[in-house]
């Protein structure tokens, strides 16, 4: 470390889906939610916006604990949003100046959820039928998508069906319709998605057109029940012909739904998914599953079926929206590891063998101890499933990082993904111990995000990994016991 009183400066970059346009709001948003909001947190001092050559910038300056010294911190407004830090004081811990980056990436990510509730989203796949717009999130998805434990709570609390149906042999059936759903489980889910992705329709395209709220809840009005003939008219006037669309190109479309379009509210995103999901894949040694895109803005990414050969990953559009390439790349290495290690079938066996067990055995014993027993027996079997589920997740993350070879952007990849889960940014502090301690509790099969997150952005030489099950198990314990 230098000496004392030499100036010292730590760079930071932040990528952000958000246009020019809205980009220049930025620093005024920083100033309101997060430099007014929690002085209590951060010892923030000497607050500046200002305007130079054109962009928008931030400056402050934040007191170090302890040593009481100042770093300023400066924040470019731009794509990707830049951020530098200076400052005098060599004892300045660097872990305390990324917690000072990580605050400003989580604030970052909420401006953009707030700049989406007031984008028009659009996506195309070249040389496919148009698709209505709808968030096609739908409960059968949702079941297939979060390793079988949906379905399973779901038909739990309608067994008396099968029993009335089949008698005892209730449960029988009822594990026999589980694993069923769990063989087929991936051709179900490419049911649910809106595209199909393959070699020869390989590419996806997102526009995102940024309104100011008033413009609109003025085009929300009169034009939402229009957005799939937008779609048809652009897809035709550009992509049908081999243009990009852009505000010239889609000019007489956005003029005859209200829309003044202007490129530095217009942003649009050329993804192959195709690419990014045969390299993963071929990493990890496994044929190139099913790949289907849902239209939906909630970011998510999941793997459905018993082998990669019978398999699907779907992606939706939320979080092709939101991350880069190579965050993409390492998500679906997550998900290559789901179904490399059969966790869709693992999962549903789990939860059948627990169902039998239930009814089989435990009922017959506690039926006569009454009905709060039972759900107290029932609510702790089916924490212990998706608690053995976190260790499935933490395993395809760890996979991931060693295969792909890339945890810190796997890492960022959940910030972006789960940064409200992040939230408040002062639960890093130790009063917070209690709100972890929960978050470990809740009915998840994922590891909490600040766990996952700190696993990864810790993890060195994670290609030495020999046994990524145990340490998963081994690190899951311990945050734990330690939240």
């Amino acid at each position: 470390m230098p000496e004392n009183g030499v100036i010292q400066t730590a760079e930071y970059s932040i990528d952000t889906e958000v246009s020019e346009g809205n980009l220049k709001f930025l620093p005024e948003f920083l100033k309101r939610n997060y430099l007014l909001q929690q002085n209590k947190y951060r010892d923030f001092r000497n607050i500046n916006t200002a305007t130079q050559n054109g962009k928008q910038f931030l400056t402050y300056n934040v007191t170090a604990p302890k040593t009481q010294q100042q770093i300023q911190v400066n924040v470019e407004a731009s794509a990707p949003v830049k951020v530098t830090m200076t400052f005098d004081d060599s004892s300045i811990q660097k872990t305390f100046l990324d917690q000072l980056y990580d605050d400003l990436f989580l604030m970052v990510q909420l401006y953009e959820e707030e700049i989406r509730k007031t984008t028009l989203y659009l996506a195309f796949v070249p040389n496919e039928k148009i698709v209505p717009q709808n968030e096609g999130t739908g409960i059968i998805g949702k079941i297939f998508t979060e390793s079988m434990l949906p379905l399973y709570v779901i038909l739990t609390t309608v067994t008396f069906v099968f029993f009335w149906i089949f008698g005892s042999y209730g449960p029988i059936f009822f594990v026999a319709a589980i694993v069923g759903l769990s063989i087929f489980s991936g051709k179900i889910v490419a049911k649910t998605g809106n595209w199909e992705i393959n070699e020869k329709q390989q590419e996806i395209i997102l526009l995102q057109y940024h309104f100011s709220l008033e413009k609109f809840e003025q085009f929300r009005k009169k034009y939402a029940k229009n957005i799939s003939e937008i779609r048809k008219k652009i897809y035709e006037q550009t992509i049908a012909q081999g243009k990009q669309p852009d505000c010239q190109t889609s000019s007489k479309t956005f003029s005859e739904y209200g829309i003044d379009c202007t490129p530095e509210n217009l942003t649009i995103k050329t993804i192959n998914i195709y690419q990014i999901v045969k390299k993963a894949a071929t990493k990890f040694g496994l044929p190139i599953p099913k790949i289907v895109i849902r239209n939906t803005i909630i970011p998510n990414a999941a793997a459905a079926g018993p082998t990669a050969s019978l398999g699907t990953v779907l992606i939706t559009t939320g979080i092709l929206s939101q991350l880069e390439e190579d965050e993409l790349l390492s998500v679906v290495g997550h998900e290559m590891s789901h179904l490399k290690n059969h966790d869709p079938v693992v999962m549903s066996s789990m939860s059948s063998l627990e169902f039998l067990v239930r009814f089989y055995v435990v009922l017959p014993i506690i039926i006569n101890l009454g009905i709060i027993v039972f759900w107290g027996y029932f609510i702790v079997a089916i924490g212990l499933v998706y608690f053995f589920g976190k260790f499935l997740e933490g395993r395809a993350d760890l996979d991931s990082a060693k295969v792909i070879g890339q945890p810190k952007v796997m890492a960022e990849a959940l910030k972006k993904i789960g940064f409200r889960r992040l939230f408040p940014l002062n639960k890093r502090e130790p009063e917070f111990t209690g709100y972890r301690r929960s978050e470990w509790l809740r009915f998840d099969p994922h590891p909490p995000a600040y766990h996952r997150i700190a696993q990864l952005e810790n993890l060195e030489e994670p290609e030495k990994i020999k046994h990524t099950l145990l340490r998963t198990i081994k690190d899951n314990i311990k945050g734990f016991l330690r939240a």
